[in-house]
Protein backbone atom coordinates (compact mmCIF):
# COMPACT_ATOMS: atom_id res chain seq x y z
CA UNK A 1 0.00 0.00 0.00
CA UNK A 2 3.07 2.46 0.61
CA UNK A 3 4.37 2.04 -2.49
CA UNK A 4 1.02 2.16 -4.52
CA UNK A 5 0.67 5.41 -2.53
CA UNK A 6 3.78 6.66 -3.70
CA UNK A 7 3.28 6.15 -7.30
CA UNK A 8 -0.32 7.77 -6.60
CA UNK A 9 1.27 10.92 -5.00
CA UNK A 10 3.72 11.27 -7.97
CA UNK A 11 0.48 11.09 -10.81
CA UNK A 12 -0.96 13.67 -8.53
CA UNK A 13 2.05 15.92 -8.74
CA UNK A 14 2.53 15.64 -12.53
CA UNK A 15 -0.99 16.52 -13.14
CA UNK A 16 -0.91 18.96 -11.26
CA UNK A 17 2.60 20.65 -13.22
CA UNK A 18 0.71 20.42 -16.65
CA UNK A 19 -2.83 21.98 -15.15
CA UNK A 20 -0.02 25.01 -13.87
CA UNK A 21 1.30 25.19 -17.73
CA UNK A 22 -1.82 25.24 -18.79
CA UNK A 23 -3.09 27.98 -16.43
CA UNK A 24 0.19 30.00 -17.01
CA UNK A 25 -1.02 29.95 -21.07
CA UNK A 26 -4.03 31.59 -20.49
CA UNK A 27 -2.12 34.39 -18.90
CA UNK A 28 0.25 34.77 -21.75
CA UNK A 29 -3.16 35.12 -23.95
CA UNK A 30 -3.19 31.61 -25.09
CA UNK A 31 -6.18 29.81 -26.15
CA UNK A 32 -7.35 25.89 -26.86
CA UNK A 33 -8.35 25.52 -30.68
CA UNK A 34 -12.18 25.02 -30.96
CA UNK A 35 -12.93 21.22 -32.87
CA UNK A 36 -14.64 23.26 -35.68
CA UNK A 37 -11.47 25.23 -36.73
CA UNK A 38 -8.69 24.49 -39.03
CA UNK A 39 -5.91 22.86 -36.81
CA UNK A 40 -4.00 19.29 -36.91
CA UNK A 41 -6.54 17.12 -34.95
CA UNK A 42 -6.20 13.26 -37.52
CA UNK A 43 -2.55 14.23 -38.30
CA UNK A 44 0.08 12.34 -37.05
CA UNK A 45 3.19 13.85 -35.41
CA UNK A 46 7.06 12.70 -35.38
CA UNK A 47 9.66 13.85 -32.95
CA UNK A 48 12.40 14.11 -31.41
CA UNK A 49 16.41 14.51 -30.76
CA UNK A 50 19.62 13.03 -31.53
CA UNK A 51 22.82 14.47 -29.52
CA UNK A 52 26.70 14.06 -29.38
CA UNK A 53 29.07 14.73 -27.18
CA UNK A 54 33.45 14.34 -26.88
CA UNK A 55 35.80 15.36 -24.59
CA UNK A 56 39.54 14.65 -25.09
CA UNK A 57 41.62 15.49 -22.06
CA UNK A 58 45.47 14.28 -21.26
CA UNK A 59 43.70 12.15 -18.43
CA UNK A 60 41.55 10.87 -20.45
CA UNK A 61 38.35 11.23 -23.14
CA UNK A 62 34.23 11.00 -22.29
CA UNK A 63 31.92 10.93 -25.12
CA UNK A 64 27.83 10.49 -24.94
CA UNK A 65 25.16 9.64 -27.53
CA UNK A 66 21.73 9.19 -27.53
CA UNK A 67 18.47 11.36 -27.80
CA UNK A 68 19.90 13.54 -24.61
CA UNK A 69 21.71 13.73 -21.93
CA UNK A 70 20.41 10.87 -19.34
CA UNK A 71 17.72 10.29 -22.30
CA UNK A 72 15.98 13.41 -21.00
CA UNK A 73 14.17 13.87 -24.77
CA UNK A 74 12.73 11.52 -26.21
CA UNK A 75 11.84 10.28 -30.12
CA UNK A 76 8.03 9.08 -30.43
CA UNK A 77 5.09 9.75 -32.43
CA UNK A 78 2.11 10.36 -31.39
CA UNK A 79 -1.54 10.78 -32.84
CA UNK A 80 -3.77 14.06 -32.58
CA UNK A 81 -7.20 12.95 -31.62
CA UNK A 82 -8.05 16.92 -31.39
CA UNK A 83 -6.82 20.09 -32.42
CA UNK A 84 -4.85 20.30 -29.03
CA UNK A 85 -4.10 16.94 -27.19
CA UNK A 86 -1.57 13.97 -28.61
CA UNK A 87 -1.24 10.48 -27.36
CA UNK A 88 1.46 8.27 -28.61
CA UNK A 89 4.37 5.96 -28.06
CA UNK A 90 7.98 6.65 -27.26
CA UNK A 91 11.80 5.78 -26.82
CA UNK A 92 14.59 7.30 -25.42
CA UNK A 93 18.39 6.01 -25.43
CA UNK A 94 21.49 7.07 -23.61
CA UNK A 95 25.28 5.91 -23.60
CA UNK A 96 28.80 7.02 -22.00
CA UNK A 97 31.86 6.04 -22.76
CA UNK A 98 35.11 6.36 -20.75
CA UNK A 99 38.40 6.03 -22.23
CA UNK A 100 36.92 3.97 -24.98
CA UNK A 101 34.87 1.72 -22.54
CA UNK A 102 30.72 1.60 -22.11
CA UNK A 103 29.77 2.74 -18.17
CA UNK A 104 26.58 3.49 -19.05
CA UNK A 105 24.09 2.49 -21.35
CA UNK A 106 20.11 3.41 -20.51
CA UNK A 107 16.89 2.47 -22.73
CA UNK A 108 12.94 3.63 -22.04
CA UNK A 109 9.73 3.54 -23.73
CA UNK A 110 6.23 3.84 -23.05
CA UNK A 111 3.37 5.97 -23.38
CA UNK A 112 2.69 9.89 -23.67
CA UNK A 113 0.62 12.64 -23.42
CA UNK A 114 0.83 16.35 -24.37
CA UNK A 115 -2.31 19.16 -24.14
CA UNK A 116 -1.10 22.02 -25.85
CA UNK A 117 -2.01 26.00 -25.56
CA UNK A 118 -1.35 28.41 -29.19
CA UNK A 119 0.10 32.02 -28.31
CA UNK A 120 -0.90 33.37 -31.91
CA UNK A 121 -0.10 31.80 -35.28
CA UNK A 122 3.48 31.17 -34.87
CA UNK A 123 3.70 29.87 -30.75
CA UNK A 124 2.24 27.56 -28.34
CA UNK A 125 2.70 26.43 -24.99
CA UNK A 126 2.98 22.62 -24.74
CA UNK A 127 2.94 20.56 -21.60
CA UNK A 128 3.69 16.78 -22.08
CA UNK A 129 3.53 13.30 -19.29
CA UNK A 130 5.79 10.34 -20.43
CA UNK A 131 4.93 7.42 -18.45
CA UNK A 132 8.67 4.74 -19.37
CA UNK A 133 9.70 1.46 -19.07
CA UNK A 134 13.30 1.73 -17.95
CA UNK A 135 16.33 -0.70 -18.60
CA UNK A 136 19.76 -0.87 -19.34
CA UNK A 137 23.28 -1.10 -18.41
CA UNK A 138 25.96 0.53 -15.15
CA UNK A 139 29.00 -0.08 -14.37
CA UNK A 140 29.64 -1.34 -10.72
CA UNK A 141 30.78 0.50 -7.57
CA UNK A 142 32.12 -2.22 -6.16
CA UNK A 143 33.48 -4.18 -9.12
CA UNK A 144 34.83 -4.14 -12.85
CA UNK A 145 32.02 -5.60 -14.10
CA UNK A 146 28.40 -3.95 -15.97
CA UNK A 147 25.46 -4.38 -14.02
CA UNK A 148 22.31 -4.99 -15.32
CA UNK A 149 19.21 -2.55 -14.13
CA UNK A 150 15.52 -2.11 -14.82
CA UNK A 151 12.92 0.53 -13.46
CA UNK A 152 10.49 3.20 -14.90
CA UNK A 153 10.12 6.57 -15.30
CA UNK A 154 7.40 9.40 -14.32
CA UNK A 155 7.57 12.66 -16.21
CA UNK A 156 5.92 15.86 -16.65
CA UNK A 157 7.78 19.04 -18.51
CA UNK A 158 6.59 22.51 -20.00
CA UNK A 159 7.63 22.54 -24.30
CA UNK A 160 7.77 26.18 -26.10
CA UNK A 161 7.32 25.58 -29.71
CA UNK A 162 8.25 27.78 -32.67
CA UNK A 163 6.17 26.52 -35.47
CA UNK A 164 8.17 26.87 -38.87
CA UNK A 165 5.28 26.20 -41.53
CA UNK A 166 4.91 22.81 -43.44
CA UNK A 167 4.26 20.76 -40.26
CA UNK A 168 7.72 21.90 -38.79
CA UNK A 169 7.87 22.87 -34.96
CA UNK A 170 11.24 23.80 -32.96
CA UNK A 171 10.29 22.79 -29.45
CA UNK A 172 12.43 23.99 -26.62
CA UNK A 173 11.98 22.09 -23.30
CA UNK A 174 13.30 24.27 -20.18
CA UNK A 175 12.36 22.64 -17.20
CA UNK A 176 11.11 19.10 -15.43
CA UNK A 177 9.51 17.34 -12.29
CA UNK A 178 10.38 13.53 -12.76
CA UNK A 179 11.06 10.74 -10.46
CA UNK A 180 13.24 7.64 -11.89
CA UNK A 181 13.78 4.06 -9.71
CA UNK A 182 15.77 1.79 -11.18
CA UNK A 183 16.59 -1.36 -9.58
CA UNK A 184 20.03 -3.98 -10.04
CA UNK A 185 20.20 -7.17 -8.34
CA UNK A 186 23.38 -6.23 -6.65
CA UNK A 187 22.74 -2.75 -5.16
CA UNK A 188 19.10 -2.36 -5.04
CA UNK A 189 17.10 0.18 -5.96
CA UNK A 190 17.94 3.78 -6.68
CA UNK A 191 15.81 6.91 -6.91
CA UNK A 192 16.50 9.99 -8.63
CA UNK A 193 14.36 13.23 -8.58
CA UNK A 194 13.89 16.19 -10.82
CA UNK A 195 12.21 19.42 -9.99
CA UNK A 196 12.94 22.65 -11.66
CA UNK A 197 14.85 24.85 -14.35
CA UNK A 198 18.50 24.12 -15.04
CA UNK A 199 21.02 23.00 -17.58
CA UNK A 200 20.51 19.27 -16.94
CA UNK A 201 16.23 20.05 -17.84
CA UNK A 202 16.90 21.91 -20.76
CA UNK A 203 16.62 20.27 -24.68
CA UNK A 204 15.60 20.90 -28.14
CA UNK A 205 13.94 18.93 -30.61
CA UNK A 206 12.05 18.75 -33.48
CA UNK A 207 8.86 17.75 -34.84
CA UNK A 208 6.85 17.14 -37.92
CA UNK A 209 2.71 16.66 -38.26
CA UNK A 210 1.77 14.00 -41.18
CA UNK A 211 -1.54 14.16 -42.77
CA UNK A 212 -2.70 10.98 -44.20
CA UNK A 213 -6.07 11.81 -44.46
CA UNK A 214 -7.24 11.89 -48.49
CA UNK A 215 -7.16 15.56 -49.52
CA UNK A 216 -10.72 16.46 -50.69
CA UNK A 217 -11.17 17.72 -54.14
CA UNK A 218 -12.36 21.08 -55.30
CA UNK A 219 -14.75 21.75 -57.97
CA UNK A 220 -13.91 25.28 -59.79
CA UNK A 221 -17.24 24.48 -62.08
Amino acid sequence: MKYFNKKALSLAVVGTSLMSAQLHAQFLGGRRLKSDEEGPKGQFMVYGSFDYSKTNAPSGSNSSVGTSANAGVPIGIGYFFNNNDVIGVNYAYAQNVSDHRTVYKQNEAGIWYSPSVTLGKYFALIGQIDAHYVWGQQLSMTSDAMNDFTGYRLRAYPLFAIFLGGGWALKFKFAELSMLQTKTKQEGWTKTYVAGISASTFGVGISKNIDFRKKEKKNDY
